[in-house]
């Protein structure tokens, strides 16, 4: 599955499927301090319930609110989420390090833990280059699922940078998620938007 982003800004944007249907959208309006970030996720359709097909129509663009994250910093940042109030400060284990950042694991309702590995950034990135269509790709996160029964980690989802085309239109950055990571998707959606905002921090903060 592949999630596309409509914008670099991982918070304020959409999140749609390939064929344009939008599963997520998120947005946080402008404030000096204290914004929060708000993310809503689609409304099931209604086709598996019902045969009226102007009745699907009309609901599969409908919204839900899904999360909410109240950015501080002063104190520690807040996740509402699931009708619990988290203290972000406890939502993730940090270890290792990444360029910008420890890796993050965090623990989803199936009671597994998962981590998201902090990869290369643009000033240091080794591209993976395609010849022909002349594209350059950077892969920036990686989740997998955290179990050392596992000889091998499996790949849940992987965030991939917009890429640069110097001979076609360029492409969207986009989330790609295997089969094993569907059944926490908004888990995964949740925490990568404060993943990703806290490695543009340390990014703009390092220059």
């Amino acid at each position: 599955m592949k999630l596309l982003l409509n914008s670099r800004r991982q918070r304020n944007c959409t999140l749609a499927f390939e064929d344009g249907q939008a599963i997520y959208k998120i947005t946080t309006p402008f404030k000096v301090t204290g914004r929060v970030t708000t993310i809503l996720r689609v409304v099931s359709s209604a086709k598996d319930e019902h045969n009226d097909a102007d009745l699907d129509s009309r609901l599969q663009d409908k919204f839900a609110h899904l999360a909410e994250i109240e950015w501080q910093y002063i104190k520690s940042s807040r996740l509402r989420f699931r009708g619990d109030d988290i203290d972000m400060g406890t939502l993730f284990r940090k270890f290792g390090l990444g360029p910008y950042g420890r890796h993050r694991a965090f623990t989803a309702p199936d009671g597994r833990e998962y981590v998201w590995k902090m990869g290369m950034w643009a000033s240091e990135v080794c591209p993976a280059v395609n010849v022909t269509a002349g594209e350059i790709n950077y892969a920036l996160f990686q989740l997998y699922l955290n179990d050392d029964s596992i000889p091998k980690k499996p790949l849940i989802a992987k965030y991939h940078r917009p890429t640069f085309n110097p001979i076609g239109p360029n492409k969207p950055g986009y989330l790609e998620i295997s089969p094993e990571g569907e059944p926490i998707l908004d888990d995964i959606v949740v925490t990568f938007v404060i993943v990703e905002t806290y490695r543009k921090e340390r990014e703009r903060a390092s220059r």
